[in-house]
């Protein structure tokens, strides 16, 4: 099947900040993946319109990132990808497609924190899938609460 081109253009990806560490222990390799799998991940996004009517996807992830952190890997990594839309659009249309953006900048952050751990001792580590409507919901309630302060 051809996949058809959406009418969201991705126009570029870029990591603004990362700190991913690789803390060695006496654990076995694999029971240390074992347990970066049972840390929780922590995401977090922002989505900003410039005066030209680009869309900024701010991400940030955060897996085992405590000072405390004393296994595995613990990583920090935040990003900014931004995205146009095809000519003639309606809002509802963009509204409709933005949740992809951010689907779309968390996915660029996987993919970097896979390949930058491929190089670390316990090799490529990647996270578990994302519940995306959970995340909209609970950034939705932020945002409520924030709005009610």
């Amino acid at each position: 099947m051809i996949a058809k081109n959406s009418k969201l253009i991705l126009l570029s990806t870029d990591i603004l900040e990362s700190n991913i560490v690789f803390h060695p222990n006496s654990q076995k390799g694999e029971d240390r993946i074992n347990k970066m799998a049972e840390v929780p991940v922590n995401i977090d996004f922002d989505i900003k319109t410039n005066d030209e009517g680009l869309h900024y996807v701010f991400a940030t992830i955060e897996i085992n990132n405590e000072e405390t952190a004393d296994f595995g890997y613990s990583i920090n990594v935040m990003g900014a990808s931004v995205f146009d839309f095809e000519e003639g659009i309606s809002e509802k249309e963009k509204n409709d497609l933005i949740p992809s953006g951010v689907n779309i900048a968390i996915t660029n952050l996987r993919a970097y924190i896979k390949a930058e751990t491929s190089y670390f001792p316990l090799g490529s580590f990647s996270f578990h899938s994302i519940d995306m409507n959970a995340l909209f919901e609970a950034k939705a309630n932020e945002k409520r609460t924030t709005n009610k302060e």
